[in-house]
């Protein structure tokens, strides 16, 4: 009888033992709804950039924040144009707990932010090596653009990296070259990081594959990183390259509003739905001069998942600092447009070409 019980004890034992070995090799898995939003918050001239006129500024951001907040569904979301009018934004989403604090207003701040239902940390901006246009090339080099990473928790111990960008505006030749170098600039940046992660790049990034091809969105940035982009992942049959429309058959028209993504650090990341959201009032009229997109990216944990750097929680800008650093932008742009009055001729020359 004890010999048929501890048979028994030891069967027990081992089935248990494999059942638990089944369940710790069963893989993480996840959803992550993404969101990326040009919200026009330059100040004065971002209230004319939708139909929208009766909220203005502060008023105007409060509301996108409230429907952002109640309506968009989703668990990340990188702003770009986030200047002036952040506060009143932020202060409407309180669903989203974690996010960036503003780098400032224009001509001082970048305009990029993330909100997030996941602790971020590990909070870097970077301005482009190269952009055009004071007076002309859609003025960048007065609302300065750039690049925003951090480093989001998704799970328990699972870290992705996120960016935010806003590339080079413009369809000048100038401006042209420049946003090429901001793809170049980029495309190094995420080459080089420390810890090769799985990594998603929201953003505005003034150009596709069919427009501005010329820019170097795919040769530049794409090719050389390994990034996917979802419009083109689910709408264009993985097809990047466009041959004057032959080949060329989307089942959704892209836009520059754009979200790429790559796997990796132990983490497959997937893309699974795309949509484009116009956010309106009561009167079907809109806050902005863009459309929000929105992704579903799927994830799986299939090893050990990276994380071995330390990891700080962002912190807010030095007030007195921000007001100095304020003070000292409002001179550089007067500077910049009185030793930047040449650009007129360009300006010219541009528009003969046209003729």
């Amino acid at each position: 009888m004890k010999k048929s019980f501890s048979i028994f004890l030891a069967i027990l034992i081992i089935t248990l033992s494999l059942g638990t070995g089944a369940a710790a090799l069963e893989p993480v898995t996840g959803t992550l709804n993404v969101m990326t939003y040009n919200v026009s918050g330059i100040p004065v001239i971002g209230d004319f950039q939708g139909t929208q006129r009766a909220l203005k500024g502060n008023a105007r951001m409060a509301k996108i924040g409230e429907i952002l907040n109640s309506e968009s569904g989703c668990d990340i979301i990188g702003t770009q144009e986030d200047f002036n009018h952040h506060a009143a934004l932020a202060d409407a989403m309180p669903a989203f707990p974690y996010r960036t604090y503003t780098s400032g207003g224009a001509p001082l701040g970048d305009g990029l932010n993330a909100f997030s239902k996941y602790p971020l940390y590990n909070v870097n901006r970077t301005k482009w090596n190269n952009s055009y246009g004071v007076i002309s090339g859609s003025t960048d080099r007065l609302a300065q653009k750039g690049i925003l990473s951090t480093v989001i928790e998704i799970a328990d111990g699972v870290l992705i990296d996120f960016y935010v960008i806003h590339v080079e505006a413009g369809g000048d030749a100038k401006s042209s070259a420049a946003r090429a170098d901001n793809y170049r600039q980029l495309a190094e940046m995420i080459n080089t990081r420390a810890v090769d992660r799985s990594i998603i790049v929201v953003g505005d990034y003034n150009a596709g594959f069919v427009r501005r091809a010329a820019d170097g969105l795919f040769d530049y940035l794409i090719k050389p990183t390994g990034l996917k982009d979802c419009w083109a992942e689910i709408h264009n049959n993985g097809d990047y390259i466009y041959d004057d429309g032959g080949e060329w058959n989307p089942t959704l028209y892209e836009t520059v509003d754009r979200v790429l993504f790559k796997s990796g650090g132990g983490v497959e990341l997937d893309a699974k739905t795309l949509q484009y959201i116009q956010y309106v009032d009561e009167q079907g009229k809109t806050f902005t001069d863009h459309i929000a997109t929105k992704v579903r990216i799927d994830y799986t944990v299939t090893g050990e998942p990276i994380n071995n750097q330390p990891l700080e929680a962002p912190k807010p800008f030095n007030p007195f600092q921000r007001f100095v650093d304020g003070v000292a932008s409002v001179f550089k742009t007067l500077f910049l447009i009185f030793t930047n009055l040449h650009e007129l001729v360009y300006l010219i020359e541009e528009g003969l070409e046209l003729l």
